[in-house]
């Protein structure tokens, strides 16, 4: 008897579990990395802060094979684009990688066309922006490695993306390109005294130059595996408290059960 009752509990809970999962919102997190121990390290960034939220669908537009049909467009809830090595003003170096990403941009901008809750990350926040229509360039004034100090912009302020979030906070960054000009129809939500264009939204469509996935900790580690692009700067590392507000406000606000 007490053996049965032990295979219904584990039975139910199997059940729970499936259930449960079937129930919650998936998020897309589209990578764009040719090292799969730096993928696997953004992944587990952006796990810690989302939780038991919602399921995770990580696909790699640099190294995994696929095809984003129709139906599993429904079922994404939400997108988050990841950050790359990859430089957009030296694209020309790379044309089987700007190949895979020119693949995909006919998905992102059905995303953006239906208005998917989507997170751009660095890369990601300049492709968002490309595909606006921006021009991203190399401007080496405008380039970051280290932590710096974001301010939100009276729209910035208001939005739910950085309820909680003082008006001028410290962000972990590392990126030489950046976006020239702000696209059309969107809104500045974040700047920079180096680089300007730090968070813009178009509709509920966001991007962020900054890393909100990496602490201190991580942001040390992620720079570990480029030795060459960040070179004597991890000493200018600082702890940012804040930029794990960033994630959760864009889940609590776009993920609902």
């Amino acid at each position: 008897m007490k053996s049965l009752l032990q295979k219904q509990a584990f039975f139910s809970v199997l059940l729970y579990n499936k259930l449960n999962n079937i129930m919650k919102r998936n998020i897309l997190l589209l990578q764009f990395r040719e090292n799969k121990l730096v993928a696997r390290h953004e992944e587990k960034c952006i796990l810690k802060y989302l939780g038991r939220r919602a399921n995770l669908i990580s696909k790699n537009v640099f190294l995994d094979d696929f095809n984003f049909s129709d139906s599993f467009s429904q079922r994404i809830s939400a997108v988050i684009l990841g950050g790359s090595n990859f430089s957009f003003s030296e694209r020309g170096k790379y044309p089987s990688l700007w190949g895979k990403i020119k693949k995909i941009t006919p998905f992102l901008k059905k995303i953006i066309k239906k208005n998917v809750s989507t997170l751009g990350i660095c890369f990601g926040h300049q492709y968002l922006a490309y595909v606006l229509r921006a021009k991203i360039i190399k401007d080496e004034s405008q380039q970051e490695i280290g932590t710096f100090k974001v301010s939100l912009t009276k729209k910035g302020r208001a939005d739910d993306l950085f309820r909680g979030i003082p008006s001028k906070f410290f962000v972990q960054e590392a990126h030489k390109d950046s976006i020239k000009k702000l696209p059309q129809k969107t809104i500045l939500l974040a700047e920079g005294k180096r680089c300007k264009i730090q968070a813009f939204r178009y509709k509920n469509i966001y991007g962020v130059q900054f890393h909100p996935e990496l602490n201190i900790k991580d942001m040390r580690l992620r720079s570990s595996f480029y030795p060459g692009y960040i070179v004597g700067e991890t000493a200018r590392f600082k702890p940012t408290p804040f930029c794990r507000k960033v994630f959760e406000n864009f889940f609590d606000t776009n993920i609902k059960n």
